[in-house]
């Protein structure tokens, strides 16, 4: 198993790598723009934090109920097509969600529902998308791939919510899953234009029944104990990064009364953190290794929980969301690459079925009651558990084999 691949500075022109980063725009770009449209849109319908929670926690529910056979369906499939009826999926998804709200008077029986599927149709995208990389892409440029998507994040972080808030001045939040729509259909135009083969000798090794590929891949998890142990980290991580990410938007709508646009301009400014993160994750692994640079970043990234419960103010919280942007892509960009290196190109759908599935197990629940822990403990609580959970978590990896991993 090779765990750090050599910079590979002609990634640019490889084809695969072009159209998968150019659709991997357009999606993403929808992503962020619903990502922060939604949970506006249910304060505004609700006003209300345990709503808030309760609809984050459905959007996860996915990862919960269906990722471990959506990473055997993935490995069976062609890839491509699969992608392309994933973006079909989302678009058709958000048209229903926008129709419930302009015409019905209560849009939350539909939302629910569309926030379920809308998480189950980008995750099967998502998963494809890793699976075609893997394919695609020689080993040696597996790690700056993964950077590369990555940093997308980041660049639709900046961008997205500032024109979705932009549009949000003009008019309803719901408006938005217009717009959105849209930018999928871009990405399923430039996803047509992939010129990938399906590796047939690959694909008739897939035949054995869902749930035996299921076994198999636990399997393969199993016997891999860094990402074992990485995956019950991840575990936690995502949890109180999502607790906090939820409740920074009811603290900045509830305790300091900002409008939408400032809202999208806020999150814009924690996208311009995460920039530096994705394009300096790769340097600062070739000379510290992988697993130092997971560590460091989850016990440095739980740090920005405590800005806004420090210091209740407009600038603390901006400054928590840089913060956790910017420190807290390094350990999703250590995680993705040493996913991607660890496991045959044969095996990586069901693996990151399952890894997908368990990354977001406790999710739901501490989404769900993070709204009723506000109300009973309030923010300052909240934030402060969240670090503390976090930066133990860390604190923990520091004593296993994780940390030497090159």
């Amino acid at each position: 198993m090779t765990t750090l691949s050599s910079t590979a500075p002609s990634i640019w022109k490889n084809h695969a790598f072009s159209v998968l980063f150019s659709t991997a725009l357009f999606a993403d770009f929808s992503g962020k723009i619903y990502d922060l449209a939604l949970p506006l849109l249910v304060f505004d319908l609700t006003h209300s934090s345990q709503w808030m929670g309760w609809m984050r926690a459905v959007e996860f529910l996915p990862n919960l109920l269906l990722a471990l056979f959506i990473g055997v369906w993935v490995d069976k499939s062609d890839k491509k097509r699969w992608s392309q009826w994933m973006l079909i999926g989302q678009f058709t998804t958000l048209i229903t969600a926008y129709l419930a709200v302009e015409h019905l008077a209560k849009p939350l029986v539909v939302l629910f529902p569309c926030a379920f599927l809308m998480m189950a149709f980008n995750y099967g995208y998502q998963n494809a998308r890793m699976s075609i990389l893997k394919h695609a892409l020689p080993q040696q440029m597996q790690n700056l791939a993964t950077a590369r998507i990555s940093s997308l994040y980041s660049i639709m972080e900046t961008i997205g919510p500032v024109l979705s808030g932009a549009i949000l001045m003009l008019s309803a939040i719901h408006h938005v899953f217009v717009l959105c729509a849209a930018l999928l259909l871009l990405s399923f135009w430039r996803l047509h234009r992939l010129s990938y083969q399906e590796n047939a000798a690959i694909l008739s090794n897939q035949k054995a029944p869902v749930l035996k590929q299921i076994a198999q891949g636990w399997q393969l998890w199993y016997q891999e104990k860094n990402m074992r142990l990485i995956t019950y980290a991840v575990m936690v991580i995502n949890t109180t990064g999502a607790v906090f990410w939820i409740q920074a938007i009811y603290f900045a709508k509830a305790d300091l009364a900002l409008d939408s646009l400032q809202v999208s301009y806020l999150v814009a400014a924690s996208g311009i953190g995460g920039l530096l993160g994705a394009f300096s994750a790769e340097k600062i692994r070739a000379k510290i290794g992988l697993g130092r640079l997971l560590i460091g970043s989850i016990v440095l990234e739980s740090l920005g929980f405590l800005f806004p419960a420090l210091y209740s103010h407009l600038f603390a919280l901006a400054a928590s969301l840089f913060w956790i942007s910017s420190i807290g892509l390094y350990s999703n960009i250590c995680i993705w690459s040493y996913r991607q290196e660890a496991f045959e190109s044969q095996h990586i759908g069901k693996v990151a079925g399952i890894t997908g599935s368990l990354f977001k197990l406790l999710m739901p629940f501490g989404l769900a009651a993070s709204g009723y822990l506000v109300s009973d403990l309030g923010l300052t609580s909240v934030f402060i558990t969240c670090c503390v959970v976090q930066l133990l978590t860390g604190l923990t990896l520091c004593f296993t084999r994780v940390a030497k991993i090159a």
